[in-house]
């Protein structure tokens, strides 16, 4: 739990506080945007909750709070935003919250199917959550978008009998035992299909669910800054030329109607905007140093 000594100078007064362990990783933003702002270096309260669906929200954030920055003075019932995860966005698709540390706080996701139910990266290893996922089916699949967002994922695999799935260019010492080394540039999977998309890291990839759904990882986001659809210019660790590509490579995935990334914000859009959506995108990826 945060720590009231150390709670960081801008949070407005009232029972919940942000302490200056917070790594501004943007979840509780995320989870309770009317609640938590952006200081540049680290997140803050800048509103009380005012209703009972806000006070939700707000703990929802502190759950889902990889450090334990967050803090609540008082009244320390979590029960209802425990049962609140994974949440509900659409279809078969659930947030968990109890975001990972070592994931930098990335999203992760749940996703329902009759063919075997999937985890889209890894939130941490909670009872509240496996709990959850045993009551929805259990876990078939873990998909990894890339190297960095592996987290929690090999204590999931042993506990339901997983078959984790990462692109052979991201298999590092921490996953050099998963079940599913992808080697081509699409693969489908029961109701699945994974792209390989170089650029963020050398093995990134997709995955399209239904053809709705877009789960990117760290290689395509709705950014705040920019109000638009785009990839993460200071946070391209393999090759900003070949993410272009990638990114282009996507306007095939006419159907998309849910954006959902482990950073930045997710998005609903109009059917049949994603083309006109990369293109943007890929327009602004090449005007940028």
């Amino acid at each position: 739990m945060a720590n009231l000594k150390i709670k960081v100078k801008e949070n407005i007064s009232g029972k919940f506080f942000v302490d200056s362990t917070c790594i501004n990783c943007d979840a509780c933003r995320k989870f309770a945007p009317g609640t938590f702002s952006d200081q540049g270096d680290y997140s803050f309260v800048s509103k009380q909750p005012g209703s009972d669906q806000e006070e939700l929200e707000a703990k929802q954030a502190l759950l889902a709070c990889p450090v334990n920055c967050i803090g609540i003075e008082g009244d320390k019932d979590l029960k209802a935003a425990r049962d609140s995860f994974p949440k509900h966005i659409d279809g078969p698709v659930y947030i968990n919250g109890f975001n990972n540390e070592s994931t930098f706080g990335a999203d992760s996701y749940f996703v329902t199917s009759s063919k075997g139910n999937w985890l889209i990266d890894s939130p941490r290893f909670v009872k509240d959550l496996v709990n959850k996922f045993e009551e929805m089916g259990g876990i078939k699949y873990i998909w990894i978008s890339h190297k960095d967002d592996i987290g929690d994922s090999k204590k999931y695999a042993e506990h339901f009998g997983a078959k984790r799935i990462i692109n052979q260019f991201d298999v590092t010492d921490k996953i050099k035992d998963a079940e599913i080394v992808l080697t081509e540039e699409e693969t489908s999977i029961d109701d699945g299909i994974i792209f390989h998309t170089p650029g963020h890291t050398k093995g990134s990839q997709v995955l399209v669910f239904e053809d709705k759904y877009l789960f990117t990882g760290d290689h395509f986001a709705f950014i705040k800054k920019l109000d638009m659809f785009a990839s993460f210019r200071r946070a391209c660790w393999y090759s900003w030329e070949k993410q272009i590509t990638s990114v282009d490579k996507m306007k095939k995935f006419k159907d998309i109607e849910w954006i959902l990334p482990g950073h930045g914000r997710m998005g609903q859009i109009k059917r049949g905007d994603f083309h006109h959506i990369v293109q943007k995108s890929v327009l602004w990826m090449y005007e940028v140093d």
